[in-house]
């Protein structure tokens, strides 16, 4: 059974080698047993270093197994024209010299073995097919840096990180459309814009590359992919992101803004070196079709929780706090009262990492860690820009959160983010970041806490007797029991998977007199919040509880919320 399968497989070059009368058997041997104790090393390498085959004779053994051409580059003059098609940085640190393109197809120097993941991604950038020729390596790059002698600036840019004219040119021009890379990582960007995806994640694994998608909040996976369509996928999505495509070694970010016909949407783009390559995860941020909930109007806060929130946005100064988990939502409701703000006759300025939306009338700083703009060090110069209304990101440490709360104090209206349970949490976590209780008492607003929650489908929801641990699940929910609950089996409207949208749930604290001095004794985070409960704000899991006796959630996101709330 195995016979058929060896013989069908190209011999080595060494085996070559043996067979051309090059080198002897003894040789060999000898070459092999060297290889197993210097496996970091090519057995290319290893013949050259030992004395038993030059590099011509090597190339001439492989140019034959390949069915290639073995090119003299003292012959050859590279096209001008045609060394214009690859970045110079490319070029030299891949070792890679195009020559002619005759008929579109980019004649290509290089040496052996044949570096084919940089050749794929030559490929890509040019939009044409590319012929290898084999070179002996020492002539190779010589000539290469000869070549981009007059190209050291462009060279010197791209190992900086800045984006080159040629990517950009790569990106805009309709010709490069037509690349099968460029086709799929429309056609996959634009599926999942269309099934309302948050995030794609490419994901390499030992023999296949699997892409799941991000619906409703859940992973799906979306379709399974060779790996030799995965590097070339990989190194587009890098250019698009403005990334190194030679560095592997090291995580990037990046962002595009992604317009084609009607879909547009902003892109945050991530890599992570992984064991058996670069996961990729796109973040959809969806700008143009969220529009709706851009007005705080429609987030889905009850009567009573507006009240309160429209109160708090409305002051001319404090600190105003959005919590919950990541991807809860908060981006959103913060954005929501960005776009309210901004209608007004004031300055307001954010400082986000990254800026997922961007709203008119307002200025907004990206932060750049590398540079040494961070949150601390933004919002220093953001209060020397006169500003009515101040949104940082998140307060991730001390120094912003000192900052934030200080500017509260002195007369600007701080809007932020923080990652706690619940809105008393909000106090304990300040403490912890070293803000004084006085200050606090001085500075906080009030705070919401929200969750995003799946809603059944409409469509094939119905009402099931309720199991034993159902009914144990809703007395700790509601406070009694129940003997029917309803679930949603899935149908063609939600794809089977028993789900529509999501939607978000509210928790609002509005900082009043009592409040205040509750935080100024340093009362406990459980002590506010049976204060708040007192006074009729419902939590996160009375919102759950109730929204499980409507049918418009189930038990298995109420229960989600029941984990993370008190």
């Amino acid at each position: 059974m195995d016979q058929p399968y060896i013989t069908a497989m190209k011999p080595t070059i060494e085996e070559i080698l043996v067979e051309e009368g090059y080198i002897s058997r003894q040789q060999l041997r000898r070459l092999r047993l060297f290889h197993k104790k210097c496996p970091e090393r090519s057995v290319t390498e290893l013949l050259t270093e030992l004395g038993y085959a030059d590099e011509t004779r090597i190339l001439m053994c492989a140019a034959g197994r390949e069915h290639l051409e073995v090119a003299d580059l003292k012959k050859l003059t590279p096209d001008p024209d045609v060394l214009s098609l690859i970045p110079a940085g490319f070029a030299v640190r891949n070792r890679l010299l195009p020559l002619s393109c005759p008929d579109q197809i980019l004649t290509m120097a290089c040496g052996f073995p044949l570096p084919s993941e940089a050749l794929a991604e030559a490929s890509l950038l040019t939009g044409r097919e590319i012929r290898p020729v084999l070179v002996p390596s020492g002539e190779l790059e010589d000539a290469v840096r000869a070549a981009y002698a007059g190209a050291k600036e462009e060279t010197r840019k791209e190992h900086s990180g800045e984006t080159q004219p040629l990517k950009e040119e790569f990106l805009t021009e309709e010709g490069d459309e037509t690349a099968p890379a460029v086709r799929m990582v429309n056609r996959l960007i634009e599926t999942a814009y269309r099934e309302n995806a948050s995030d794609i994640h490419v994901e390499p694994g030992r023999k296949t590359c699997i892409i799941r998608l991000r619906i409703n909040g859940d992973l799906e996976r979306h379709g399974e992919m060779e790996l030799s369509f995965y590097h070339p996928m990989v190194t587009r999505l890098k250019l698009m992101g403005g990334m190194d495509i030679a560095e592997k070694r090291l995580p990037q970010d990046g962002k595009y803004r992604y317009q084609r016909g009607e879909i547009a949407t902003d892109l945050r783009i991530s890599t992570l070196p992984s064991v058996y390559g670069e996961k990729v995860v796109l973040r959809l941020l969806g700008n143009d079709r969220d529009r709706r909930l851009m007005d705080i109007r429609q987030l889905g806060m009850e009567p009573e929780q507006m009240g309160a929130f429209e109160r708090m946005i409305k002051s001319p100064y404090g600190l105003v706090l959005v919590t919950g988990p990541t991807g809860s939502g908060k981006s959103t409701t913060l954005y929501a009262v960005l776009s309210r703000l901004a209608e007004g006759k004031i300055n307001v300025v954010t400082v986000e990492d990254p800026v997922e939306k961007e709203i008119e009338g307002t200025v907004q700083v990206q932060v750049n860690t590398r540079a040494g703009l961070n949150f601390a060090s933004a919002l220093r110069s953001i209060l020397r820009q006169d500003p009515d209304v101040i949104m940082v990101g998140e307060m991730r440490d001390e120094e912003t959160a000192a900052m934030g709360v200080r500017a509260a104090i002195t007369g600007h209206l701080v809007l932020s983010t923080l990652h706690t349970n619940d809105c008393p949490a909000v106090v304990n976590r300040l403490r912890n970041m070293g803000v004084p209780s006085y200050m606090i008492a001085a500075a906080l607003t009030g705070a919401v806490a929200q969750r995003l929650v799946k809603v059944l489908c409409p469509c094939c929801k119905r009402r099931v007797k309720a199991r034993q641990e159902q009914r144990q699940t809703l007395c700790r929910l509601a406070g009694k029991a129940a003997e029917e609950v309803w679930e949603a089996p899935g149908c063609e409207s939600c794809r089977g998977t028993g789900y529509i949208h999501r939607r978000a749930i509210y928790e609002i604290m509005e900082v009043d007199g009592e409040i205040k001095e509750m935080i100024l004794q340093e009362e406990s985070a459980a002590r506010i919040r049976k204060a708040l409960r007192e006074r009729g704000c419902p939590s996160l899991k009375d919102q759950a509880a109730r929204l499980v006796a409507e049918g418009e959630i189930d038990l298995k996101e109420a229960e989600r919320i029941l984990y993370f709330g008190e």
